[in-house]
């Protein structure tokens, strides 16, 4: 077992459900219940009993839950006096930028634009990583990034959230899709399409979707990772974006059309980061943050 495992285990003892911890972690109902059942696979006993009001513990799950409290005391204590250390001699050397959006076609050469426009401005070097999901916040966690940029403000108790700016909603399709034929569209436009989704990022970010969700719309909302967008535009679905015209010249399949005053959202995006590293990232980047959204290349 790894501490993570136990960190999942003590949220869903804490919580009484899965769907409640997986909240207090912020991670995915889906990255709970794997971790549960890999730890039930590897002490070989049951953890939890399911019934109307929840989750219950084994006995053996309450007994181990007991010895796992003061180990996770522990990992946290010796968790803050390495967050205080490293502040204290805190340098960047080198900045480490992750794009933390579902995946879209041309991504990659947002991300060099992007990484080459702030290491001009900067003076390190500069790279840009895709980090979907949770990926990103572990990422920031392990110091395997310094800055995520979110679409939508990010919420999460240990990181800051400085909005750079705000851009319209819009709506990115295959070439060929009827909606492409249009300058702008509205929600009766688009109901009738599958719009993919994320429900991590729904869940973390006050989202594109989020919004929508939020207004009680009736677009069709469906689930989709990377692997499936090239099939979710030949089937004629779409994709909730940024109104960011650079987008449609990433991929010269798609093509972007923004939504009526109407019909449109407004959204933030974001530089987040631990809050336990301000300094030094404020320090650096108070520049670029005074320019707004040419900080991302947009």
């Amino acid at each position: 077992m790894n501490i993570k495992q136990i960190q999942y285990f003590a949220a869903v003892v804490e919580q009484g459900s899965l769907s409640a911890a997986a909240k207090s972690r912020h991670v995915t109902v889906q990255a709970i219940s794997k971790s549960m059942a890999d730890l039930e696979s590897e002490v070989r006993c049951d953890l939890f009993v399911r019934n109307n009001q929840g989750m219950r513990p084994t006995s053996f799950a309450q007994t181990l839950y007991e010895q796992a409290v003061p180990v996770l005391v522990q990992f946290s204590e010796l968790e803050t006096f390495a967050a205080r250390y490293r502040q204290a001699d805190e340098r960047i050397d080198r900045l480490r930028l992750a794009l933390n959006t579902p995946p879209f076609l041309g991504n990659e050469v947002v991300r060099e634009n992007t990484a080459a426009l702030v290491q001009a401005q900067v003076g390190v070097e500069t790279s840009m990583a895709l980090a979907t999901g949770e990926d990103g916040l572990v990422g920031l966690w392990s110091r395997a990034f310094d800055v995520l940029v979110t679409v939508g403000t990010f919420d999460h108790p240990d990181v800051e959230c400085r909005p750079v700016g705000t851009v319209p909603s819009a709506v990115i399709m295959g070439k060929g899709h009827p909606l492409a034929m249009k300058g702008e569209l509205t929600l009766a436009d688009v109901e009738p399409y599958p719009v993919a989704a994320s429900s991590w990022f729904d869940a973390s970010n006050d989202s594109i979707a989020s919004k929508y969700r939020a207004k009680k719309t009736n677009l069709r909302f469906v689930d989709l990772d990377l692997a499936g967008i090239e099939q979710h535009f030949k089937s004629g679905g779409v994709i909730l974006t940024t109104g960011i015209p650079a987008l449609e010249k990433t991929h010269g399949m798609t093509a972007v059309r923004p939504f009526a005053p109407q019909d449109s959202v407004t959204v933030p995006i974001c530089a987040v980061y631990l809050k336990e590293r301000k300094k030094a990232i404020e320090d650096l980047l108070q520049g670029l943050f005074s320019v707004g959204l040419s900080f991302f290349g947009l």
